[in-house]
């Protein structure tokens, strides 16, 4: 799914750290699913093997002086359910907004991102990000994905207690025990309620959309 929903939301005047600055202790809030049976398979999303890319864009007569970003989640949490009746399969995903990543330097390149932000430009986007985000009351994005049509889902984001819902085409490939899940959207800020960050009086400032990238590898319980 392109995030993040990102779901997903980033800033302008720099960027955060390249590790995550994480205060989350509480368990994702994802629902109970019921173990493997007869009739469907459960899966395990596995954080290391996964990852949520936003990128960001700019916005402003002076957005030539900014920067686009690069913004991960690699510790996206989640269980997937695929049903022997398809419109009954299911996927719950959850990150932590703390946990969220500015600029890694790989992220940057896969992105193609042309311009190279400081340290200093990197901290101060993570913090302009927790702004718009408001972790201290809404410290997950959330992603609900429910089957629409064949090879299209419906993805439920909710980020900062706003829910939008999107259709989203997804790849996905069982083998073994192994799921893999690819997919890219487009949301907003507006999607959302948000306002994306700006300075300067508005003359620089985050543009509305945010594209989005989901790669998750999930292991059947």
């Amino acid at each position: 799914m392109r995030a993040a929903l990102a779901t997903l939301m980033l800033l302008l005047a720099g960027c955060g750290p390249t590790t995550p600055m994480s205060d989350e202790t509480s368990r994702p809030p994802l629902p109970d699913y019921p173990a493997s049976g007869a009739a469907s398979r459960v899966y395990n999303v596995d954080p290391s093997s996964s990852l949520l890319l936003v990128k960001t864009g700019r916005s402003g007569r002076a957005s030539r002086f900014g920067h686009d970003h690069a913004i991960a989640s690699e510790t996206l949490a989640g269980v997937i359910e695929i049903h022997e009746e398809p419109d009954r399969s299911r996927a719950d995903l959850a990150f932590a907004v703390r946990e969220l990543i500015v600029d890694k330097p790989a992220y940057r390149e896969r992105l193609a991102l042309a311009t190279q932000p400081s340290e200093s430009d990197i901290a101060g986007t993570y913090t302009n990000m927790l702004k718009v985000l408001g972790p201290e009351e809404h410290a997950w994005v959330t992603l609900a994905v429910r089957p629409a049509e064949p090879g299209i889902f419906a993805v439920s984001a909710t980020v900062r207690g706003t829910t939008a819902e999107f259709l989203v085409p997804v790849s996905l490939t069982e083998q073994d025990d192994r799921l893999s899940v690819s997919a890219e959207l487009v949301v907003s800020h507006s999607d959302f309620a948000l306002q994306p960050f700006s300075a300067l009086g508005g003359l620089l400032g985050v543009a509305d959309e945010l594209a989005v990238t989901i790669e998750l590898v999930a292991i059947r319980r």
